[in-house]
């Protein structure tokens, strides 16, 4: 078998070449992702800003919650917060030397954390309307907003990028609250029994954890997408593989039966392919690794510089992503070869050569099966688990990979009609000829249309439904709104004005801590905002979703943690109405905010409003906008890394499949065909395979909007479907290239061979 084995290589290296490449390369999308959400999670990150301190204090950032309480099972649920609780004002008089750090947003610190980076005393801020900055950000005499207050660089220093004001602006912006004490010159057990029992003493990388603002919350983001990201490239690489797997052994039945007509038996046939799928997938495997290890590092770096990873992220050496990605691939190698190996060996050697020379029986008891029961998911999930939110791009990705995994299941039955109902529309023998071949080749045409469907199936019903949602939600927001203006980058609050500004909050849910929007406001929300109740001090507004879930009704109490693991107990002031915007939110008091505006909303005009005045209708647009592109970018990042897989895959089965026909094309050669119309008809199939994809693409796409729109219109929204249709076609048009020049390229090359030659070569 060997023997045999290593003859079937060398006359059908160019499917063993396709398989070789899908392996390796799904092994390589699996270890970049994987390696990268192994760095976004793991626990060796080197302190950056308190490198210099030997000691760090900070608050408690956890919340703790019991699970099962009162049963044998009882345990407890710990989460991590992206910041810690202040810590009490006379802390550091016990600590000699002792640096007190406030965390600003924009990077700001008090200028006596400065000394932390050996930075002279004496060139700080002179005045608190002035700052001084390092990390060539700003330059002296530039003009910015912070917080709500205006400020002028006075001048530009080294060290980590910061925003330095001087300790008095640092104190009133923060109010009081202080966020870390670096210590030098205590060991940890003197800082501990000065400091007693509360805080956290941090040493070593811990006090990574007390960098709040530069790490923790974009390494929570970070793992977030990762874990996405991986989740989609463990489903594309699965579904390329096995299917690339799977069509090189069909392209191989002629082999295969002649081997059972010859005596071998079906266990020896299975082991033959098997041993095949071994050898092929252990090599590739063991390359994909190694040009993740390569990969992975570029990958990272290009999450920070899209602003979903710290500064200087990167994906480290982890053993642990490499043995996960290299047994997946031969697993998956092995899985696809196993299927068609079965089928073929369940041939009776009488029936051999008519199995393998006619397609019979396309659709499997084992797709039938999972079709229908991958199609029966999609339904439940859109139907009774509906998706509002940007917090819901997971579930929206769950539901297109199941809906694909559907329809790409039912594929031998579709793939051939789709493509045959594109060819009607175009006239002459060439297109006949590429319509029909495309109709009775099922099996090539399923295996060609295969990775054009999940590569744009992906792309539109993602881009399609997330951007619907934002659409739906900014809509519903924008007829919330009743204000006159929309001032942004806010320079104190004006007369008869209500600052708003966005955080969230961790609710415990489910006997599990999640995050939920929070919508901090100042006094008069009402006033400038369509609400059932809007909050005051000691009372909290909920959303009727959020209500629901956790039995919150107006006068009882509601507890919850705020961002850095602060506990909360307010009375529920009021429940909202059913709504896209803020149906899972919490309309809180401005005493429990950050303290400084992301906007504020004007019941009227003023003219004295410091700032940038925006209509309402030219806020949305900015927010919509600005939202857009921050939801592709982060789209890109789960998706692209899995296209480009796909694209590449698309090339390869083409030129694996065009590559088999050498004797069809002899064939038409010899008939009178000229060359040119024989490559017109290989590109009218590759241009047919495309259109089918788009088709079922279009399908799935369809699907979900149509299940989605009529359950966001029970909020009370008018929704209407937003398709970015210059990705979508971008992406269809890449598809249709790549599948022309991989068609048209191989077909070429074998035409230089003069047909009777062709005619002669053995199958």
């Amino acid at each position: 078998m060997f023997g045999i084995a290593l003859q079937t290589a060398r006359a059908r290296w160019t499917s063993f070449a396709g398989v070789f490449i899908a392996v390796a390369l799904g092994v390589t999308l699996l270890t970049t992702t994987g390696l990268t959400l192994a760095s976004s999670v793991g626990g060796d990150r080197k302190p950056v800003w308190y490198d210099t301190a030997d000691v760090v204090v900070a608050g408690p950032n956890t919340i703790t919650v019991q699970v099962e309480p009162g049963t044998e099972d009882e345990h407890s649920d710990t989460t991590a917060t992206p910041r810690s609780q202040p810590l009490p004002a006379g802390l550091a008089a016990g600590l000699p030397g002792a640096i007190v750090d406030r965390w600003l947003p924009g990077g700001a610190h008090p200028w006596s954390a400065a000394a932390l980076h050996g930075i002279p005393a004496d060139s700080g801020p002179p005045s608190d309307s002035q700052v001084v900055v390092s990390g060539g950000a700003h330059r002296p005499g530039d003009r910015f907003a912070l917080m709500g207050r205006e400020f002028t660089v006075s001048r530009t220093v080294g060290g980590p990028e910061a925003v330095y004001l001087t300790d008095h602006a640092a104190e009133e912006l923060s109010k009081g609250r202080i966020d870390a004490i670096a210590v030098r010159g205590m060991t940890a057990e003197q800082v501990r029994a000065a400091v007693g029992p509360g805080p956290r003493v941090l040493t070593g990388d811990k006090r990574a954890e007390a960098e709040v603002q530069g790490d923790a919350d974009l390494l929570a983001v970070a793992a977030s997408i990762m874990g996405t990201t991986a989740g989609v490239a463990a489903f594309v690489a699965v579904f390329v593989v096995a299917g690339t797997f799977a069509f090189a052994v069909q392209q191989r039945r002629r082999e295969l039966a002649l081997l059972r007509a010859a005596g071998a038996t079906p266990r020896q046939v299975r082991r033959l392919v098997l041993g095949e799928a071994v050898v092929v997938g252990s090599i590739a495997g063991v390359v994909g690794c190694a040009a993740g290890l390569w990969a992975a590092p570029s990958f990272a770096h290009s999450m920070a510089d899209n602003g979903f990873a710290p500064p200087g992220f990167t994906a480290g050496f982890v053993w642990w992503p490499l043995l996960a990605a290299f047994g997946t691939g031969l697993l998956v190698a092995l899985a696809g070869a196993a299927v068609a190996a079965r089928r073929a060996g369940r041939v009776r050697p009488i029936e051999a050569l008519r199995d393998a020379a006619v397609e019979t029986r396309v659709m499997t008891a084992g797709r039938w099966v999972f079709g229908l029961a991958f199609l029966g998911g999609t339904a439940a999930m859109l139907i009774w688990v509906p998706v509002r939110g940007p917090e819901g791009i997971a579930l929206v990705l769950l539901d297109a990979l199941l809906a694909i995994t559907a329809v790409a299941m039912f594929a031998p039955l579709l793939a051939p009609g789709a493509a045959w109902l594109a060819g009607r529309l175009l006239p002459g023998v060439t297109a006949a000829l590429a319509r029909d071949g495309a109709r009775t080749a099922v099996r090539r045409t399923a295996s060609t249309v295969a990775p054009i469907f999940i590569t744009v199936g992906i792309a539109a019903s993602t881009l399609t439904v997330t951007a619907t949602i934002w659409r739906a939600q900014t809509d519903a927001a924008a007829a919330r709104l009743t204000a006159t203006g929309v001032v942004v980058d806010p320079v104190g609050v004006p007369d008869g004005g209500v600052p708003v500004a966005n955080g969230l909050v961790y609710v415990n849910a489910d006997e599990t801590p999640e995050q939920f929007n929070a919508v901090f406001s100042g006094p008069g929300l009402g006033r400038v905002m369509r609400l059932d109740a809007e909050p005051a001090e000691g009372t909290v507004v909920v959303g009727s979703g959020l209500a629901g879930a956790m039995h919150w009704q107006a006068g009882s109490t509601a507890d919850f943690w705020l961002s850095d693991s602060t506990p909360v107990h307010l009375r529920v002031a009021g429940v909202l109405d059913p709504s896209v915007d803020l149906d899972d939110s919490l309309l809180l008091p401005w005493s429990l905010g950050p303290g400084y505006p992301d906007a504020v909303l004007l019941a009227a005009p003023a003219p004295e409003a410091a700032g940038t005045v925006l209509t309402p209708a030219g806020y949305f647009a900015g927010q919509e906008s600005g939202q857009r592109r921050m939801n592709d970018l982060s789209l890109l990042t789960v998706l692209g890394m899995a296209l480009l897989y796909t694209t590449i895959a698309i090339a390869n089965t083409l030129v694996m499949a065009t590559a088999d026909r050498s004797r069809d094309l002899a064939v038409l050669r010899l008939a009178g065909t000229t060359p040119r119309q024989v490559l017109g008809m290989i590109g009218l199939e590759a241009l047919l395979a495309t259109a089918a994809g788009l088709i079922l693409a279009a399908v799935v796409t369809g699907l979900m909007l149509l299940t989605m729109v009529p359950n966001l219109r029970t909020y009370g929204s008018s929704v209407t479907p937003a398709v970015p249709w210059d990705q979508v076609l971008g992406i269809a048009g890449v598809c249709a290239v790549v599948a022309l020049v991989a068609a048209l390229i191989p077909a070429a090359l074998a035409l230089r061979t003069p047909a009777a030659r062709m005619a002669a070569i053995r199958e």
